[in-house]
């Protein structure tokens, strides 16, 4: 186990090393050159057009790794600027009603749940299906008239299994299938609707509560 570790760190150690030799940093390069000066031939001297072209090529290499740094400063900059004016807007929000891109619902025993989804063109015939957190069906609703029209629609689950019993508090996850009149399937995009009631501010990003579960700012599709 001691060999394993030591060589783990070894070869660690090596990499870093062949990393540290492939960079060339400006006072390195600098001592190149000023060593390249010191050992060249007194009787052959450095061309004085090879010398100008090394100096050239630096100086761009130069410029460019201050521009480069410069790009990801002001990146960062903004990102920080569009964080802090994301967060400082959100408790605006809280009792309005979002549209969030996922499949995942979290029944609480009591609440309707609006699962939405859209249909891309008319269809003929269509079925929106519930599954448990192990991928068991719970629901079969099945789709007609308005549901099948182009454009979003919302169904909402009142918790409900196919017998008519109360389904178990847990999350959920829905799927709707449908076909037109060719007999061509299609799965169209999910999304659940709900108040936001709380926001959560977390080291990996901020978050908001909507329907008891928590959802990334980046898949809220709509505010009202």
């Amino acid at each position: 186990m001691i060999q394993e570790v030591g060589g783990a760190s070894n070869s660690a150690t090596q990499q870093t090393q062949a990393k540290d030799l492939t960079t060339v940093n400006k006072d390195e390069f600098l001592k190149l050159l000023t060593y390249q000066l010191k050992s060249q031939n007194p009787l052959q001297p450095a061309n004085n057009q090879e010398f100008a072209a090394q100096l050239a090529q630096f100086s761009q290499l130069e410029q460019l790794t201050n521009i480069r740094a410069l790009l990801e400063d002001q990146s960062y900059t903004n990102m920080m600027i569009a964080e802090s004016l994301t967060n400082t807007a959100i408790p605006g929000m809280l009792g309005k009603t979002a549209s969030v891109a996922t499949n995942e619902i979290q029944f609480n025993g009591e609440d309707k749940n609006e699962l939405g989804f859209n249909v891309p063109y008319q269809m003929q015939s269509g079925v929106l299906s519930i599954y448990d957190e192990s991928g068991n069906l719970v629901r079969t609703i099945d789709l007609s008239g308005e549901n099948l029209t182009k454009g979003d629609h919302a169904i909402a689950w009142d918790g409900e299994d196919n017998s008519g019993s109360k389904a178990a508090v847990g999350k959920y996850t829905f799927d709707v299938s449908m076909a037109d009149g060719s007999g061509t399937s299609f799965s169209g995009d999910k999304f659940t609707s709900g108040k936001i009631t709380a926001v959560r501010f977390k080291s990996d990003g901020t978050y908001v509560v909507i329907n008891n579960q928590e959802v990334s700012l980046s898949k809220i599709i709509e505010i009202s």
